[in-house]
């Protein structure tokens, strides 16, 4: 009789186990030690070892040479529990048998000592399916079994075990394992059977796995199946219905070298597989996050087996801005092709605005270069600067300021400047540019005179006192025009709607604080309207000020990034212009 591989390679002893050693290494101590706790809760996704461990645990402790870490494994105890025919252990399906029924038979078994073993042990699998009741019922034998018995509970949704469960248990969370320590195993069992399988082969299988050993073993049984027991890897990737690895590098590669029919070409045959349109781009999307990664930081682990690491590294000496490119636009294309009609045609569109996009780079090695070539490197135009679109970001180095009407500042924002270069179709590689992009400059306002008889900084210390003291008083104020300064009022007008509102308000606060500054009661008069009297040689408000200030500040910074020489040199290598400038 044929026994599934995920059966007959199920780990009998904590050395055979992969991918779980610091679940091993605490266990095996606590054997040694004696110093086992009573119940145990061991959670993680599906077929990573929980329930195997949970066995492991039962024979450890039963074995005729134990308590040991090591099972002997041909005791009867050690026979009995592998094959699942142990009379004091009791494995318990909490899917099916959830009921508070269910958990009284155990708290009623748990009274009779073991019939033949040195502890009697309960595994309640899946055991989240238990209810309300169910759990209630359990606590108190959790928290005080006999001594000669022992609990071990196993779910893959811990969030719905309750806490007071949790809380009487010995918690261990199993992890996923590495597709390197899938492909390794499944190297060990595909030797034992006789199979032989590229590494790519077993790469694929171990992609399918979603890091679960149990679902690897039950995706080699499909392979051997249907390809036997030397398939190749385009079988495989059939068999385990995932796409293939080496199709997907190849895209990528494609779209690195700009090469848009092998793209078309590498899709197609997908297609023609049955492939899942999808499924093929959150692949692409996934191989250039790590080509990306391997790009920016060398030094960061890649979860990959050694043929697919190196095609990466390998892919990875691209220019830095052009892999964050292709990623973005292989991003975009996932979403596009979930809900397109067309999913190939939305993906082979998607993937080819990538694939033909120009080489990418950063403005400040443009710059580099430009200091180069005027230090004597010669005249030679940067690669990749006559392509269709050229961005980037560098801080711009200002210039010696331009003069600008309106109050001056000691600091002026550091400014990025973006430059777009659009070939011109009669251009030839050696003509000579016969204009230079110039700046044009922004007009800069000429702010209004802030106040008569120096009424503009008393009117700017007392908003400042009624911040300090309320920020929804400073923020009535700041919007507010002076209309008059006098002896023992203040005269103001205010825009219409919650401004006002809030100034006849807070009227009481207000004139608590004008009589704070000037040293006597001063009254408050109040003026709704969007603009002051014609008659009234009002200032404007503070808002409005500060707003001037900012867009005359705001034009010196442009004025001083356009007139950068590098930034317009670059411009005018490229053959473009400077379309927007953005302050830091």
């Amino acid at each position: 009789m044929y026994l599934a591989l995920a059966r007959k390679y199920r780990p009998q002893s904590f050395a055979a186990m992969a991918g779980q050693e610091h679940v091993v290494r605490t266990l095996a101590n606590a054997l040694k030690t004696g110093q086992l706790a009573h119940a145990f809760l061991f959670t993680g996704p599906r077929g990573v070892g929980k329930t195997t461990s949970a066995r492991l645990v039962a024979k450890a402790l039963n074995c005729e040479k134990g308590p040991t870490a090591e099972p002997c494994g041909v005791c009867p105890p050690c026979v009995e529990i592998a094959e699942g025919r142990a009379v004091d252990v009791v494995e318990i399906d909490a899917a099916s048998n959830n009921g508070v029924d269910n958990v009284r038979d155990i708290v009623e078994a748990v009274k009779y000592r073991p019939a033949r073993d040195r502890f009697k042990v309960f595994v309640v699998d899946e055991v989240h399916m238990l209810s309300t009741g169910a759990f209630n019922a359990l606590l108190k034998t959790l928290e005080e079994p006999p001594p000669h018995v022992k609990f071990v509970l196993a779910t893959t949704d811990v969030h719905k075990v309750p806490e007071t469960i949790v809380s009487r248990c010995q918690r261990f969370d199993f992890r996923r394992l590495t597709q390197q320590q899938i492909v390794d195993q499944l190297r060990k069992v595909a030797e034992a059977e006789g199979m032989a399988l590229s590494d790519g082969a077993l790469a694929l299988v171990a992609r399918g796995a979603e890091g679960g050993m149990r679902d690897a073993l039950s995706l080699l049984d499909r392979v051997r199946a249907a390809c036997g027991d030397r398939p190749g890897d385009a079988e495989v990737a059939e068999a385990v219905g995932v796409v293939d690895a080496a199709a997907v590098a190849r895209i990528a590669a494609g779209m690195i070298r700009r090469d848009g029919a092998a793209v078309l070409a590498e899709i197609a045959a997908l297609h023609e597989r049955g492939l899942e349109m999808r499924r093929v781009a959150e692949e692409v999307v996934r191989h250039l996050r790590d080509v990306t990664v391997a790009r920016l930081v060398p030094s960061a682990p890649l979860d990959l087996p050694d043929a697919e690491k190196r095609e990466v590294l390998a892919q990875a000496e691209a220019p830095a801005a052009q892999l964050c490119r292709l990623f973005d636009v292989a991003q975009r294309t996932v979403a596009d092709v979930k809900t397109a009609e067309q999913p190939r045609h939305a993906l082979e569109i998607g993937l080819l605005k990538g694939a033909l996009l120009a080489p990418g780079a950063e403005v400040g090695e443009l710059i580099a270069r430009l200091e180069e070539m005027a230090g004597g490197a010669g005249g030679t135009v940067p690669p990749g600067g006559g392509g269709p679109v050229a961005r980037a970001s560098v801080p711009a180095r200002p210039a010696a300021p331009a003069p600008a009407a309106g109050p001056a500042r000691k600091a002026t924002p550091t400014s990025t400047a973006t430059a777009t270069a659009t070939p011109t179709p009669t251009a030839t590689p050696t003509s000579t540019p016969t204009s230079t992009p110039t700046a044009t400059p922004t007009p800069t306002p000429t702010p209004t005179p802030t106040a008569a008889e120096g009424g503009a900084d008393t009117w700017r210390a007392l908003v400042e006192k009624a911040e300090a003291a309320s920020p929804t008083l400073g923020h009535v104020l700041r919007q507010a025009v002076p209309l008059r300064i006098g002896e023992g009022e203040v005269a103001v007008q205010v825009p219409p709607g919650l401004p006002a509102q809030t100034a006849e308000k807070k009227r009481p606060e207000i004139e608590a604080v004008l009589q704070r500054h000037f040293g006597r009661p001063t009254r408050l008069l109040v003026t709704v309207g969007s603009a002051p009297p014609p008659e009234a040689a009002a200032p404007p408000s503070l808002a409005e000020v500060e707003r001037r200030e900012r867009e005359v500040r705001s034009a010196r910074v442009h004025d001083t990034a356009r007139g950068h020489p590098q930034i317009r040199e670059a411009a005018r290598i490229l053959g473009g212009d400077i379309t927007k400038v953005e302050e830091l």
